[in-house]
Order: C-alpha cells, then sequence, then structure tokens
C-alpha cells in the first residue's frame, strides 16, 4: 500500500457527544408524539449519558423562540416545557415563564422535577416520582375516554412562613401491579442497589434493571446496608 502523506482526523469535534445519544436508537416518533412523552423522558432522564451536553445544545438553539418553534421531547423535556421555563422566550403575558425565583419548589413535585430538568441537576428519585405519578393519571384518564391534555404549569408558589421549616412531604412512586414488580418496589424503596435486590431475590441484574425502568424508579446510589 503507498503512503498518500494523509493523517487521520483525531481532533474533539463541536458535537461528537451525539454519537453517545440514548435517543439514536430509538423511533424519531417516540421523541415527536405527546402520547410517548413519559418513555421519551425516561429515555433521555435514565438512559442518556450526554443529557447535560443535549440540555445545553437545545437551551443554545431555542433561546427566545415561541411556543409553536419547539417540538417534541428534548433533554427529557418536551416544547411547551422548555417554552415555559425560557424567561426570554415570547408569549408569557398570559402564562409566566417558571423562573423559580426565590425559594425553590418542594421536593417530589412536578414543579421540582422541571426545576431540576431545567437545571441540568442530578434528579433525585423523590421528585421523579412526581413525574411517575403523573404519567400514571395521564394514562387512567386517557383510558377513561376523556381527552389528554398537558397540565398547565402555575409558577411556583412562595410557601406559607409557617410551612418553610417542616420537611418536605415524599411521595412514593409506582409500587408495580405484580408481585415480582412490588418486591423489587419495596427492596428499592429500602435503598437497595440492583446487585442488591438482584442477590436477595436470585434474579439477574438486568432483569431488576427492566422491572426498575418499568416503574420508572431512579437507580439507588447509596446502597442499603446489608441485614
Amino acid at each position: 500500500m503507498n503512503y498518500t502523506g494523509s493523517v487521520p482526523d483525531t481532533r474533539a469535534h463541536r458535537h461528537d457527544w451525539m454519537e453517545a445519544m440514548a435517543c439514536r436508537n430509538e423511533k424519531p416518533e417516540l421523541f415527536s408524539e405527546a402520547k410517548h412523552a413519559h418513555e421519551a423522558r425516561i429515555t433521555c432522564v435514565v438512559r442518556c449519558p450526554v443529557r447535560a451536553q443535549c440540555l445545553a445544545h437545545v437551551q443554545d438553539l431555542e433561546h427566545g423562540l415561541s411556543k409553536d418553534r419547539r417540538d417534541g421531547v428534548v433533554a427529557g423535556l418536551t416544547g411547551h416545557e422548555r417554552w415555559r421555563l425560557d424567561a426570554t422566550a415570547p408569549g408569557h403575558g398570559t402564562h409566566p415563564a417558571l423562573v423559580f425565583a426565590g425559594e425553590p419548589p418542594k421536593c417530589g413535585t412536578y414543579n421540582a422535577l422541571l426545576r431540576h430538568l431545567w437545571r441540568g441537576d442530578r434528579v433525585d428519585p423523590d421528585c421523579w416520582s412526581a413525574e411517575v405519578r403523573r404519567e400514571r393519571l395521564n394514562r387512567v384518564t386517557t383510558e377513561a375516554g376523556q381527552a389528554e391534555e398537558e397540565p398547565e404549569l402555575a409558577p411556583a408558589p412562595e410557601p406559607p412562613a409557617e410551612e418553610t421549616k417542616r420537611p418536605p412531604a415524599k411521595q412514593p412512586p409506582a409500587k408495580g401491579s405484580t408481585p415480582h414488580e412490588r418486591r423489587v418496589y419495596r427492596l428499592w424503596a429500602a435503598g437497595c442497589s440492583d446487585l442488591q435486590i438482584a442477590r436477595r431475590m436470585a434474579v439477574s441484574v438486568p432483569q431488576v434493571q427492566r422491572v426498575r425502568d418499568r416503574l420508572g424508579l431512579m437507580p439507588n446510589l447509596r446502597t442499603a446496608k446489608a441485614s
């Protein structure tokens, strides 16, 4: 083989991170259709290793854009949510932007989840449970034959003075519909890691991960002490 004198390009390029996006392996309609918003959010928040880069990219691209120019789920946020969270976007006269000034919303609420997603914070299990409850409510509403609509987001309220020192109330996430799922949930709620759950139930770690994903549970970073 003759030497051509060419040198391979090993430089880091601006959008190299896109090669690692979890959404590259999913169908486009998962992120474009409203009925799949919950599954799309799970892919972004739980499975994507480059959500921080994706979030910064979409915030830069959509800065100041109107609501009708934002589509689909990107970086774990719907187009409507990204519009409400962008204070520079037009059309906030009727629906004020969510800027979360002052006291942050209580952990375990929908507004707290949005704040984490927009700031690029790690989403804790308490706040993720708000998304799980909201998705289950939407599913029940849809199955009952009622129109599914994205709820209107209210600005984060200032807590009353007498409640500022109270600890935030924890809301349980989905507990599962089968004995197997409910046992995974109980061990997860006790702080067990995927490996600890798998050992106690005599199943594989991937099996535990699949059940946890179905329930919308974040992995426990702090493992429980062996009992």
